[in-house]
């Protein structure tokens, strides 16, 4: 047995596409260290396979690696076709066997569905409006639409950028909620009074604010586009949670919230 099997075994396993993991992860599926090459040179997260046992682990599964960030203790891996490994075998044949019990109707549904479980790559693009520092702007700034939207808050917080963004049915009415409530006002516009305790913001530093209005934001599935519909819950809810992995991946501590 390898003592990369254990790897192997974990990747097949996965349901998701990508899996972005620290090094620190990788070890703790393997339940033991990595080479010391592994945390300093990239070539030995390359897809050559061959004779390279720990390559072949991911390789035999079905992935590959995308990316190797050893500056950050990070590799990306990424689903190149279902199964691969003797698990995800023996489990094909399983559903074979249980094909011949199937009625038409079972077999169709089986047949359809399975055409939607390939790997399906989706990707956010966005065109962020930059309005300032909050203390500066005042709420009545031309550019703040009253249109739904992605508002996204930065602040330092003991030398690091922290960051929170908050999908909102208006954009204008929750700056100015935020805004009356800095200056010691309470909030109008149906918003609470503890914006800020719900933010996790300090009062007293700089607080840049940015958002993403409607027609600035497009989702990509497999290559084919379409604009994000922000005036929707459950669309401005997908495009947060797209963007807080994004941030994660450049290391930015990030979290959504919802009002």
């Amino acid at each position: 047995m390898s003592k990369y099997d254990p790897l192997r075994e974990h990747l097949a396993r996965l349901e998701d596409v990508v899996w972005a993991a620290k090094l620190d992860d990788v070890e703790g599926v393997l339940g033991s260290n990595l080479p010391r090459s592994a945390r300093e040179h990239r070539t030995w997260w390359a897809n050559s396979g061959g004779s390279l046992v720990h390559q072949n682990a991911w390789l035999d599964a079905g992935w590959r690696v995308e990316r190797a960030d050893l500056s950050r203790d990070m590799v990306v891996f990424r689903r190149l076709r279902i199964g691969g490994t003797a698990l995800a075998q023996n489990g094909r044949s399983a559903q074979a066997r249980e094909a011949s019990s199937q009625s038409a109707q079972e077999r169709e549904l089986a047949k359809l569905s399975a055409n939607h479980r390939q790997p399906v790559t989706v990707t956010l693009r966005v065109e962020w409006t930059a309005l300032g520092e909050v203390h500066k702007v005042p709420c009545s700034s031309e550019a703040l639409p009253s249109t739904a939207g992605v508002a996204r808050i930065f602040w330092l917080a003991s030398g690091s950028l922290r960051c929170v963004l908050v999908p909102v049915e208006a954009i204008q009415p929750f700056y100015r909620a935020l805004r009356l409530e800095i200056n010691g006002y309470p909030p109008e516009g149906g918003f609470s009074g503890d914006i800020l305790q719900a933010l996790g913001l300090p009062v007293d530093t700089p607080i840049e604010f940015d958002f993403v209005k409607p027609g600035n934001a497009w989702l990509l599935t497999d290559g084919r586009g379409r604009r994000a519909a922000l005036e929707r819950s459950g669309e401005r809810k997908l495009v947060a949670t797209l963007l807080s992995q994004q941030l994660r991946q450049n290391g930015v501590d990030v979290r959504i919230l919802h009002l």
